[in-house]
């Protein structure tokens, strides 16, 4: 049988600690107390440690979810890779949340708890924004990264299509999802064309390495990729300089991560693997 990883976030967990649940499935009979819970500093540490370890293993989802549609869009398949693309922004868009302090947990509904002494559990879905409630994870933490990360942050600077960069790449992927009868393969419309030709995947992710005005970020064609790419760097850099910590991978997601690119020319690009790779001392 496989075995799927039944490994719980930890701050999840830390939490349920804290308000004296040892119980997760009546977690909901605890609510009162989850909302008035107070961060103190003595947990503030044990905190910080929670969020670096969830941060890291949400950090592989999305660096694993990116690897897997960019080498389908380095094949010309477009279709599941869009949707790949944006899942992979939602978990990069949590692990820099982790980074800049910002822990995600539940009961009977999406909290945010911020690591300051004094800190409560913040409610975020069911809040009105956009003129629509917040609901479910993905928007949910579109309108937290949105209200709480809006001032000089690059991603929010400019929109597609007159909407967000992550508005914009949900809509495509609900297109897909919900409102298109089938996939388009084997058209190839929508990312940049010679994305599929030889050598043009390390090309393009050389190109938005080197973009450091964000330029592509907010361009149709190359946003689905640029974005995640850039918050992996985001979210690489945070974690290193906040947290003092240097690679969130193990080897082994490491390596398994270089065989998922393999034929992409990625494989082998230092630059590209330097971003998942502890630095050589």
């Amino acid at each position: 049988m496989m075995n799927i990883n039944s490994k719980r976030y930890q701050l999840q967990e830390l939490m349920e600690g804290w308000i004296g649940c040892t119980d997760p499935t009546k977690l909901s009979s605890y609510k009162a107390q989850f909302e008035s819970h107070v961060l103190t500093m003595e947990m503030r540490d044990t905190m910080d440690n929670a969020l670096v370890e969830d941060g890291a293993s949400i950090f592989y989802k999305g660096a694993h979810t990116f690897a897997d549609a960019l080498t389908a869009a380095a094949k010309g398949y477009q279709s599941w890779a869009i949707i790949k693309f944006y899942y992979s922004v939602f978990y990069l868009l949590r692990a820099l949340l982790a980074a800049r302090g910002y822990g995600v947990i539940k009961c009977k509904g999406i909290y945010t708890l911020k690591n300051e002494s004094g800190a409560s559990p913040v409610k975020r879905d069911g809040q009105t924004y956009k003129g629509e409630k917040t609901r479910g994870d993905h928007k949910t933490t579109i309108y937290i990264f949105e209200k709480e990360m809006g001032a000089g942050e690059l991603l929010l600077s400019n929109s597609v299509g007159g909407a967000s960069v992550f508005d914009w790449m949900m809509d495509a992927r609900e297109a897909i999802n919900y409102r298109h009868a089938t996939f388009s393969e084997p058209d190839f419309d929508f990312f940049e064309p010679s994305i599929k030709d030889e050598g043009g995947a390390l090309k393009w992710i050389t190109a938005y390495l080197n973009d450091e005005t964000g330029t592509y970020l907010f361009l149709e064609q190359h946003c689905c990729i640029s974005v995640p790419l850039y918050l992996i760097q985001q979210v690489r850099k945070e974690f290193e300089n906040r947290h003092g910590v240097d690679g969130l991978l193990s080897e082994e997601q490491y390596d398994g991560l270089i065989r998922l690119l393999t034929g992409t020319g990625l494989e082998t690009s230092n630059r590209f693997l330097s971003l998942f790779k502890k630095a050589t001392t």
